[in-house]
């Protein structure tokens, strides 16, 4: 795990803890361990009780209606079928190894049998285990970057957060977006740990897994470029990631243009769903004038938002690594918020990184539970009592939604004051008086 480090003679600088090859300064080697084994029990624990408070509290479900849907994916290989050849899939084709590695752990244990005769729980289970997995690693990451960023103690409590979401635990249990987001939280940590490679070859896996995680890339370059990082280097990354990308999906183009257009342009058919935003806008369009269009307009405002976070970045002067991670946390919010599906499990996205700016106060903490349980209660306890994706705001055709208006009033309230904390815990700009206000160290 983690390897002891050196004692540090007087004058010298700190060796640091040699970890999966990160060095890690700040910390010893007992109190990173330690540390370690607390966020990956509370993980742990955290999942299992938000189970049971579903159920048992709440009364409400454990949704596993996209389990099974990758499971439809996974038969259809095992039948000898290729995908994005032979069917469509709607999910990029890094997405293949969380769909197929359960079909695979289930073979080996002898559970096919079982499976053909359609009892899918083995591969619910070994599905669920990898995604805990990611998600494990998303809290050690989280914790890293915090080491890298504040200092011990913040770096702990950055930890403590992410591995207490709730909200983000349920739908690590239920969707696979916990891969995804360990990438990009991933591409993070290996870039502000100084291996700039590994993070853009990082972002262009996780774009191959489900599209967001390549944001980071622009915002990754445009600090190399910032900084005066040698071009070489900067286009070696850019190549490299480029070449990744295609290795993985230019051979799936070519012998099916057609299938593969449709998995990267599936989700602009999809009708607006009412968890997201744009849902939202719309309603109240709608509401006051009869008049729909935001959702043909949504991905000219992605693409608006997208590029005015991106120029906003570039003429920044802060260089440093939090303004860094502020950037990426706005651009996938961005991303959220203009989609027309905006899906629940989105906003486990975005959990890591406001666990790191959210945990410099308990009042800051306080609004991060705050958020986690509003997602709870939209996604599962409220889903068909309040609202749904077929009919909407409910109860349809009853006069004015005003329940469900105010919650999700509320839940977009708390996802621009989550993004406001943020934009306050940017360090100040250097020279100038008055700026956001800065992260504490430690």
């Amino acid at each position: 795990m983690a390897k002891k480090a050196r004692k540090t003679l007087p004058g010298r600088e700190d060796p640091g803890v040699g970890f999966l090859g990160f060095t890690i300064r700040g910390t010893d080697v007992a109190t990173f361990r330690r540390h370690i084994l607390i966020l990956v029990a509370l993980s742990l624990v955290v999942k299992w009780f938000t189970i049971l408070l579903t159920q048992n509290v709440f009364l409400s479900f454990v949704d596993v209606f996209d389990i099974t849907y990758y499971l439809k994916y996974a038969l259809k290989v095992l039948g000898g079928q290729i995908p994005y050849l032979q069917f469509p899939v709607d999910y990029p084709q890094g997405a293949l190894l969380s769909i197929l590695l359960p079909l695979l752990l289930v073979m080996i244990t002898g559970g096919l049998p079982s499976l053909l005769a359609g009892n899918p729980t083995g591969y619910m289970l070994f599905h669920q285990a990898l995604m805990c997995l990611f998600d494990l690693g998303t809290v050690i990451l989280v914790y890293l970057i915090g080491l890298r960023l504040f200092g011990e103690r913040r770096a702990f409590f950055s930890g403590i957060l992410y591995a207490t979401a709730f909200s983000a635990a349920y739908f690590v249990l239920t969707k696979y977006d916990s891969y995804p987001t360990f990438f990009l939280v991933l591409a993070v940590a290996l870039f502000i740990y100084g291996r700039e490679t590994g993070g853009y070859l990082a972002g262009a896996w996780g774009f191959l897994v489900k599209w967001f995680p390549v944001l980071a890339l622009p915002y990754f370059l445009i600090l190399d470029l910032k900084k005066g990082a040698a071009k070489k280097a900067v286009a070696r990354n850019l190549g490299l990631s480029a070449l990744l990308a295609l290795v993985f999906t230019l051979p799936f183009f070519m012998l099916n243009p057609a299938v593969f257009i449709r998995t990267y342009t599936v989700n602009t058919g999809f009708s607006t769903l009412a968890h997201g935003f744009i849902f939202y806008l719309d309603f109240i369009t709608r509401t006051l004038t009869g008049a729909t269009f935001f959702p043909a307009i949504s991905i000219a405002l992605a693409v608006v938002a997208e590029l005015a976070l991106l120029a906003l970045y570039y003429r920044e002067p802060r260089t440093d690594h939090l303004t860094l991670c502020g950037f990426i946390l706005f651009a996938v919010a961005a991303f959220i918020l203009t989609n027309k599906i905006a899906s629940p499990q989105y906003m486990q996205w975005i959990a890591p990184f406001a666990a790191l700016f959210l945990a410099g106060s308990a009042g800051e903490a306080l609004l991060f539970y705050a958020a986690q349980f509003w997602f709870f209660l939209e996604f599962p306890v409220l889903y068909n009592v309040i609202y749904n994706n077929i009919d909407g705001y409910l109860p349809a055709g009853a006069g004015f939604p005003a329940v469900t208006f105010l919650f999700f009033t509320v839940k977009f309230a708390l996802i621009f004051a989550i993004l406001w904390a943020v934009w306050r815990r940017l360090p100040a700009v250097p020279g100038v008086g008055q700026g956001p206000k800065a992260a504490p160290p430690g």
